[in-house]
């Protein structure tokens, strides 16, 4: 959740955060008072905010992490109504994924101690537990806003992201590019 964002529940509730089981940290990941915190936006404070274990986490029970310089991530949801929805952007930039714990079953496949069982076991814990991947998975996020279904029906979405416009404007220039290509005077060369 964005700084702005927990700023501002904190000016108009104090107890938001304690109410929502999450901690204030300092740059070093030490917990600190948020009542020593200045709440009132006129600069950004130094501060990471983490939501504890539990059912209320609204990461769910499971975070997959990975290597990103978007600080992007996997994760499943204590909201299981929110896979039902046809609009599914209220996160805040990660991704919920439906039958998560199915997926980190097929990541740790390597790892023998990791079956289906155990994962749920250690899950229904409620302890936190980083595990290790045994190997490098290569993950392409790919956002579409549009596409056909088998039955050849085509699918519209609306841009969330505002990337078609920037696809409609390199196809663009890529047009540009080729239909002055012929002109160059290598490619009149070529054709002799």
């Amino acid at each position: 959740m964005a700084k702005t964002e927990i700023s501002a529940r904190m000016r108009k509730d104090p107890t938001y955060l304690s109410r929502m089981h999450m901690e204030v940290l300092d740059g070093h990941d030490n917990p600190i008072d948020p009542h020593s915190v200045d709440w009132s936006g006129t600069h950004t404070p130094n501060f990471t905010v983490r939501q504890q274990n539990g059912t209320f986490n609204a990461l769910g029970a499971v975070k997959i992490d990975m290597p990103n310089s978007y600080s992007v991530y996997m994760h499943d949801t204590n909201q299981r109504n929110l896979f039902s929805d046809d609009y599914r952007f209220d996160s805040h930039g990660c991704s919920r994924v439906d039958h998560v714990r199915d997926l980190v079953a097929w990541l740790l496949k390597d790892q023998p101690k990791w079956t289906r069982a155990a994962i749920d076991a250690e899950i229904a814990t409620g302890q936190h537990q980083e595990v290790a991947m045994a190997r490098k998975v290569p993950v392409a996020w790919i956002h579409l806003t549009a596409w056909m279904t088998r039955d050849q029906t085509i699918q519209f979405r609306n841009d969330i992201y505002d990337q078609d416009e920037q696809l409609l404007e390199a196809t663009a220039e890529e047009a540009a590019f080729f239909s002055n290509a012929g002109n160059h005077p290598l490619t009149a060369h070529m054709a002799q």
